[in-house]
């Protein structure tokens, strides 16, 4: 009997996360309509490996980073982790505008992070400048969607590339 009421509520549970699935579906549905994904770009670094090139070269920061970039990392609690998972979003933008690395300079793509309260304080964004805006552009991407992790051992960045929606009447 215990086992048949445990099928029984699993069974339950797993309709309710059925339901509420669908219902997060339904309601983002609307939200999507019109939009359609340029490209997708994620990356990983290897953050100790990146800390070695960051100690041996010490012009790598300026070299690759923005002030913005470099002042935020400082304000860090291990700024090569945080340096890493930038260079990792940097790659990831270049691949989900169809560049792929070297597609143009890694301070065309300025990592920042939001200000304010609540569940998006601090949330990373993506600013292009010079050729990277220019790409974006003649890719039809105006918005970049970026999501950021990082642990002590390795950083990763997920970018999509999404169309805008558009203004004009249906």
């Amino acid at each position: 009997m215990s086992a048949l009421l445990d099928a029984a509520a699993r069974a339950a549970s797993d309709a309710a996360l059925h339901r509420s699935a669908h219902d997060v579906v339904a309601r983002l549905a609307p939200a999507a309509a019109g939009r359609s994904v340029v490209g997708v770009g994620v990356d990983a670094v290897d953050v100790a490996r990146f800390r070695r090139i960051l100690e041996r070269r010490p012009g790598f920061t300026a070299r690759f980073f923005t002030d913005t970039e470099q002042a935020d990392a400082r304000r860090s609690p291990d700024p090569s982790e945080s340096l890493a998972a930038r260079f990792a979003a940097k790659e990831a933008v270049m691949k989900a505008l169809g560049t792929g690395l070297g597609g143009f300079a890694l301070t065309d793509v300025e990592v920042r992070r939001s200000a304010g309260v609540g569940p998006t304080r601090n949330a990373p964004s993506v600013l292009l400048h010079g050729a990277a805006a220019t790409v974006a552009e003649h890719r039809g991407a105006g918005l970049l969607h970026l999501s950021l992790t990082h642990t002590p051992q390795v950083a990763i960045a997920f970018v999509v590339a999404e169309r805008r929606p558009s203004c004009s009447p249906s």
